[in-house]
């Protein structure tokens, strides 16, 4: 086992001396670069780097590291070192490497040099770096220049980018100022080759024709200024709301929203590129469009679609399954057949082939939706529904959309279609009611309404009204009053009792009659009612009702138009078990008295029960009393204010007058018998109510002789009062008083005289006596 293990030993220890003697060889194995060339992208202010290796390195070297530097200016100062290691399984081949410079290329000269060293499989052993290459100079347009100038030229770069500008003046020329975007900058001089910099960072979007950069210069024989042009963009906007459609299984409609311009121009065009993965196509598309060919057999497509310019580009991609992404065209030959009263067949055509799939259809009939689905037709075939249940000679504006059933793009557009169904006898009964007015003992001039009613179809156009008065006793009496238009009609009949019936025609037939009964004139029994007074608000009118025995209904009767000669006679019917209601009306109007007739309707026709008559709202009336002074004496005045309208023509009910006293002189009243003392815009007044509205005048007493005083009377509604009008009044003096006031002084010292007398005449006699 020893001398296994020393043999062992021996073997191990020459494997390693001839490994280090391998090492030590390729720690030797150099591989210098050769073929160095640069060129230069002066628009995007680049240098490319390019070279060969010497040889092809042995298998035991695994990788080759380039070191690559690059100087600026004819003193070639290192301003970058680069560390390269490429792939060997390309060696023989050319090795390039970019380089971005910050300062434009033309502003100075710009050397590249290389060495390379080999890496061996055993990272401990050091390999030895090449010698280096020659230099390999991009020279700059900072020497010999005959006129100044500034790079770069015409640059395009993305907003928020620092950007470098170089100005190089002739030899005999000094920089002394530079300004970007109106805005001046101190550039800073580059000593070794003569040419002035300044950096702008964050720059920002400019317009489309950019900002100018300008060198001021000392200027000789009327020189231009240098200058460039910077314009600052931004990459386009992605694409957003990417879908692609089709309507006719032929192409693809791809959609999409292009975001902003921004300061897009010539240079900056934005191309968008659609391309189909699994066919490897791509189309040059319009700004937020683009029409793909439907393959055949193809029912799944994987698009990219990319948005770019010269800024970059940017990718949106969109995974369509056909049958899912197809919105069908909307319905075309929209017609209907077979129409008569109650329903219609229409009929339509989808312009395109959807043999392949599933429709579903849908019918809005004003609201009622009516579907329909069924296996896809040929473009030449017809799709076809029957609407029933229609109303006669009606109007309808039927419209049809439809769907793919696999389909996720949804329905198509509507299409439309206005049809009227054919006319049917009218259906249900007029709404019937007649005016009575004497003519003479023996004659009724009755006018008789009509009017629809909630249970009462027209189902065409209405030719003519026919009218039959049938007496209890006697020959019937039959009119026709042709006209749609027309609602009443005027007859002259007896006393005796009468029914009336009346019925609306069209083309198709009659409706069922609507029938009232007159009762026989048995005097007047209208002026013994009394009219009651009933009120309203907010457009409405209140009224109720005493329940008459046998009566099996009630109606009222008002004039819509009161103060017109035609009326506009309205009327409302009720069932017996209602005593009350809210009159309703558009033409309801403040200020104006409505009349209100309430019949009960018996066995023989409908009599008149109870009169009201109100406002809706009350106003002051319109009109003022005309006051006159009838009468002045020294203490008291008599006023008069008749006539004066308590009527119809009022704003509102007059229930009574306000009369103010007060004195010219004073501004005051101090009448002791008055209803109250109140102010009156400058004047205290004492106030005297009158609650008759009939009573249109007052005496006024405890007045002052030779006094001036002022009066108004106004007139009181529910809706207040009218204005105040002050008339002037001067009382008398008072001679009658005067002269007593001397009469009755004399005539007391005269009979205190004669009482004297009297006494001492009495007095001296009952002296002589004794």
């Amino acid at each position: 086992m020893d001398h296994c293990a020393r043999q062992q030993g021996v073997i191990v220890a020459l494997f390693l001396t001839l490994r280090l003697g391998q090492w030590h060889c390729q720690e030797a194995e150099i591989f210098p670069p050769f073929t160095l060339e640069i060129h230069n992208d002066s628009a995007h202010q680049r240098l490319l780097v390019e070279w060969n290796v010497s040889k092809k390195p042995s298998e035991t070297v695994t990788d080759m590291m380039y070191h690559i530097q690059v100087a600026r200016s004819e003193n070639r100062n290192v301003i970058t070192n680069k560390y390269l290691t490429p792939d060997l399984s390309r060696s023989g081949r050319t090795f390039s490497w970019t380089w971005d410079s910050q300062l434009p290329l033309e502003c100075d000269s710009h050397s590249v040099r290389i060495r390379s060293k080999a890496v061996g499989s055993v990272p401990t052993v050091e390999m030895n770096w090449s010698e280096w290459s020659p230099w390999k100079t991009h020279h700059g347009q900072n020497r010999g220049r005959t006129r100044a100038v500034i790079y770069p030229r015409d640059r395009v770069v993305l907003e928020g980018s620092e950007v470098t500008f170089c100005c190089l003046p002739r030899q005999d020329q000094t920089v002394q100022r530079m300004t970007y975007s109106r805005s001046s900058v101190t550039p800073s001089l580059d000593m070794g080759t003569d040419s002035y910099v300044i950096t702008v960072k964050n720059v920002t979007i400019t317009k489309s024709d950019g900002s100018n950069v300008l060198c001021m210069v000392d200027k000789k024989n009327n020189e231009a200024t240098p200058g460039t042009v910077l314009i600052v963009s931004r990459l386009p906007d992605k694409p957003k709301n990417f879908s692609c459609e089709t309507q006719d299984l032929l192409s693809l409609r791809c959609m999409w929203n292009p975001g902003a311009m921004y300061n897009f121009n010539r240079i900056l065009k934005v191309d968008y590129i659609l391309q189909e993965w699994y066919s490897m196509k791509n189309y040059t598309c319009l700004r937020d469009h683009c029409d793909w060919p439907i393959q055949k057999n193809q029912q799944m497509y994987n698009f990219t679609l990319t948005a770019k310019n010269i800024m970059g580009e940017r990718s949106t991609s969109s995974f369509v399954y056909l049958h899912e992404r197809v919105l069908l065209l909307a319905p075309s030959s929209l017609r209907a057949d077979d129409v008569n009263a109650s329903h219609i067949t229409l009929t339509w055509s989808l312009r395109a082939d959807y043999m392949s799939l599933q429709i579903h259809c849908q019918v809005d009939l004003q609201e009622d939706l009516v579907n329909l689905t069924t296996k896809g037709k040929l473009s030449t075939e017809i799709y076809r529904v029957i609407l029933s249940g229609l109303q006669p000679y009606t109007q309808y504006e039927p419209r049809v959309r439809c769907m793919a059933v696999s389909s996720l793009a949804g329905w198509s557009k509507w299409s439309n279609l206005v049809v009227r169904t054919q006319e049917d006898a009218p259906a249900g009964a007029l709404d019937v009611w007649r005016r009575i007015d004497d003519d003479d003992d023996d004659k009724r001039i009755v006018t008789l309404y009509w009017k629809t009613s909630s249970l009462f179809r027209a189902n065409g156009n209405i030719s003519h009204y026919h009218i039959k008065f049938l007496p209890l006793e006697g020959t019937p009496v039959e009119r026709e009053i042709s006209g749609s238009e027309v609602n009443s009609s005027r007859l002259s009949i007896g006393r005796q009792a009468y029914a009336v019936s009346v019925t609306a025609h069209n083309k198709a037939g009659g409706s069922l009659p609507a029938e009232l009964r007159i009762p026989a004139k048995n005097g007047n029994d209208a002026e013994q009612i009394v009219v009651e007074r009933t009120y309203g608000k907010d457009g409405e009118m209140y009224l109720s009702w005493q329940q008459e025995r046998g009566a099996h209904g009630y109606v009222v009767e008002w004039c819509a138009a009161p103060r017109s000669p035609h009326c506009d006679l309205q009327w409302k019917k009720y069932n017996s078990s209602v005593q009350s209601d809210v009159i309703r009306s558009h033409v309801f109007r403040p200020g104006v008295r409505y009349d209100f007739r309430i019949y009960g309707s018996m066995a023989d026709g409908e009599h008149l029960l109870e009169k009201k008559e109100g406002y809706t709202e009350e106003l002051v009336s319109s009109v003022k009393p005309n006051v006159k002074i009838t009468s002045i004496e020294p203490r008291s005045m008599f006023l008069d204010w008749s006539p004066y309208p308590t009527d119809e023509t009022q704003e509102g009910f007059i229930i009574g007058y306000n009369v103010y006293v007060t004195e010219t002189k004073e501004k005051d009243c101090n009448l002791e018998k008055t209803a109250e003392r109140t102010q009156l815009g400058d004047f205290r007044v004492c106030r005297f109510y009158i609650g008759d509205p009939h009573k249109m005048h007052i005496r006024i007493n405890g007045l002052k002789p030779n006094g001036k005083y002022e009066v108004a009377v106004v007139a009181i509604t529910g809706g207040g009062e009218t204005s105040a009008e002050f008339s002037k009044a001067h009382t008398p003096s008072d001679t009658r008083a005067a002269l007593l006031s001397i009469i009755v002084p004399i005539i007391t010292v005269s009979v205190l005289a004669l009482i004297l007398l009297f006494l001492g005449c009495w007095k001296r006699a009952c002296t002589r006596m004794q």
